[in-house]
């Protein structure tokens, strides 16, 4: 049999060459999409410690806020790392008259250990964490009104930082005048 001279096949070389260029090109677009990734993951992350970070200030606030500045009501104890306080009876918080029922009030502690920030009902002594991947948190009060200041910033497996500052949130009770 006789071959013509116009077909002809691929070389080796040619081969090999495709092959190789290919695989760079697939190569780049893999780092490109797992780059996107981590990104994307970061991301979360530093949305759930924020979310987290609101959460636990929105939920510590709002009890705060049910306290009382009369000292035999109130009673409040702010330390470095802790603010304790009274809260009218949660199973009854309202008397007859539209008064709070300081009658079985409960004593409730927040406080940060390690970096989670808990609440302890010191009357059940029933604990529940409300926040992680807190760093600090400070209170402070001026009159009838506590500042709680809250930092959030989770630490990788790698020891990276997320976010690379810690969030600050900042928010203010003002206590009941009863």
């Amino acid at each position: 049999m006789r071959q013509e001279g116009n077909q002809r096949g691929f070389t080796l070389v040619e081969l090999l060459m495709v092959v190789g260029i290919s695989s760079m090109i697939a190569y780049v677009i893999f780092v490109s999409m797992l780059a996107g990734d981590v990104q994307a993951k970061t991301a979360d992350i530093k949305m759930a410690v924020q979310d987290s970070a609101r959460e636990s200030l929105y939920k510590m606030v709002q009890e705060l806020r049910s306290s009382s500045s009369n000292a035999v009501n109130g009673n409040i104890v702010i330390g470095a790392n802790t603010v304790t306080f009274n809260i009218p009876n949660p199973a009854s918080p309202f008397a007859a008259d539209f008064t709070e029922n300081w009658n079985g009030s409960h004593r409730i502690q927040y406080s940060l250990i390690g970096n989670q920030l808990t609440r302890t009902n010191r009357t059940t002594q029933a604990v529940t964490v409300i926040g992680n991947d807190i760093t600090s948190v400070t209170f402070a009060r001026n009159a009838e009104i506590v500042t709680v200041t809250l930092n959030a910033q989770r630490q990788m497996i790698s020891g990276r930082l997320l976010p690379l500052t810690p969030l600050q949130l900042q928010a203010q009770a003002e206590l009941r005048n009863s």
